[in-house]
């Protein structure tokens, strides 16, 4: 989700997209998945980077039958998260003052430790206030004007699934152009402070990504998300200031959930902000954000000829590195240091929620428009798995591509991986949730305890 880890959203093996990003050993995380995970060089989800979170009002189409039991917090070795210098930089920073406002108003938890953090934003926002009143009085004019004629496609899947190398590796393809960091925290002025500003603190960015230590960087790839929360302060993402209390977010997962008026306004500024970058860059902007997931009706609403790519992973492996993901963007960008009260259940909640959504929304998308792959198969096959992402969407430049995906490839297979154990009780409880998932994509379930024991 939101650390500047994530935030810097740079996971999944890259070195082609920049030679720095060398292979790193992180620290495992929590130690409640009996998976392995890759180190994630490109940032916030899959083996290979990203947050997570769950529609908060839940419809009764998405309860299995019998009402679901609380996850009760299963016995799990943690290792303790460490500060990656990230410092006071937080996604916070990219408020205007008004929106800091509005964000206090709402009352979040603080902590006399967290007060520097607190106090740097009365001096950071002030500026984002006076260029997002500036840069409409530029750009106004040609944002109004512009018009999104080019597909955009969109990256789909849960948090850890895979969907930060699976954009890190699309949007090597120079066919496309994408938000990155810089965008998503600065979406009221980019288009005007962007080519000075990001040079001149650049040197002040935290050099690696909290959760697995690989790099970030102003020019990355990032999750629109980001930009959205910022924006409009209704996003899954506020969960960053409130943990796990899904009365402040929990109607932002699936925008058909939130007042009409909320849906009004985000529509407006997911619109605003892809116009944004078109001007910038007048090509098919890759979109990635995990929340996007329970969004298939709202982007088919607004972009009708868009493009989807789902990816999807191990579900217990999703958990265990969901549960680390979100405990480092709540270290990295709270105002408190939280208990793991909710985690949980909210994270079991958030997975089979997302999981149910999608495949009550996948068959609004027309044919031609989607291709759904397993985060194994990129990880094994990147190049095979890249070919049928051109060849079922149509487009265009493979034979260009090839040698990128195959030197990609090479680098992929460099990362070391994080080990997971996960008790058969807890192995058990997820997949009591989330059945239906396994049993249509074919996970195992591992559900006899020797098994799972060894």
């Amino acid at each position: 989700m939101c650390t500047l880890g994530s935030i810097g959203n740079c996971r999944g093996p890259c070195p082609v997209r920049a030679r720095r990003h060398q292979p790193v050993t992180t620290t495992p995380e929590a130690r409640v998945g009996s998976t392995t995970d890759r180190t994630q060089p490109h940032g916030n989800e899959s083996g290979h980077h990203r947050p997570g979170n769950h529609i908060g009002s839940e419809r009764s189409r998405m309860q299995p039958a019998g009402a679901p039991q609380p996850v009760a917090a299963p016995p799990v070795e943690t290792t303790k998260l460490k500060s990656t210098g990230q410092g006071l930089f937080t996604v916070w920073h990219g408020l205007t003052f008004g929106g800091l406002l509005r964000l206090l108003a709402m009352r979040p938890r603080m902590h006399y430790s967290r007060a520097v953090r607190v106090l740097s934003l009365f001096f950071i926002c002030p500026f984002n206030s006076l260029y997002g009143m500036i840069a409409p009085l530029v750009y106004g004019r040609k944002i109004q004007q512009t018009r999104i004629t080019k597909p955009p496609v969109f990256i789909l899947g849960h948090w850890r699934s895979g969907t930060t190398l699976l954009h890190n590796l699309m949007t090597m393809d120079d066919q496309f152009t994408y938000p990155n960091l810089y965008h998503v925290m600065y979406p009221q002025h980019f288009l005007l402070t962007e080519r000075v500003v990001s040079k001149l603190t650049a040197p002040f960015l935290p050099k690696t990504r909290p959760m697995d230590n690989m790099p970030t960087g102003w020019q990355l790839p990032q999750e629109d998300e980001v930009a959205l929360l910022i924006e409009t302060l209704r996003s899954p993402y506020l969960m960053v200031a409130f943990p796990n209390q899904r009365k402040y977010y929990g109607d932002t997962f699936d925008i058909r959930e939130m007042p009409l008026a909320d849906q009004a306004r985000w529509k407006r500024v997911l619109v605003n902000f892809m116009k944004k970058l078109t001007v910038r860059s007048d090509k098919p902007i890759v979109m990635k954000s995990p929340s996007h997931t329970f969004r298939v009706a709202t982007i088919l609403e607004l972009f009708p000829d868009a493009r989807f790519v789902y990816i999807h992973r191990d579900p217990y492996a999703v958990f265990s590195s969901s549960l680390h993901l979100r405990r480092t963007m709540y270290m990295e960008n709270a105002f408190f240091s939280p208990s793991d009260e909710n985690l949980h259940e909210d994270t079991l909640q958030t997975l089979e929620s997302c999981l149910r959504t999608y495949e009550e929304t996948r068959h609004m998308i027309p044919a031609g428009q989607l291709v759904e792959i397993r985060y194994t198969d990129l990880e094994k096959n990147p190049v095979q798995e890249m070919k049928r992402v051109y060849d079922e969407l149509g487009f265009e430049g493979w034979e260009r591509m090839r040698p990128v995906f195959e030197q990609e490839a090479g680098a992929m297979a460099e990362y070391k991986k994080n080990k997971f154990v996960m008790d058969p009780e807890t192995r058990r409880m997820i997949h009591g949730r989330v059945k239906f998932f396994f049993d249509k994509y074919g996970y195992d379930p591992q559900l006899d305890d020797a098994k799972a024991a060894g």
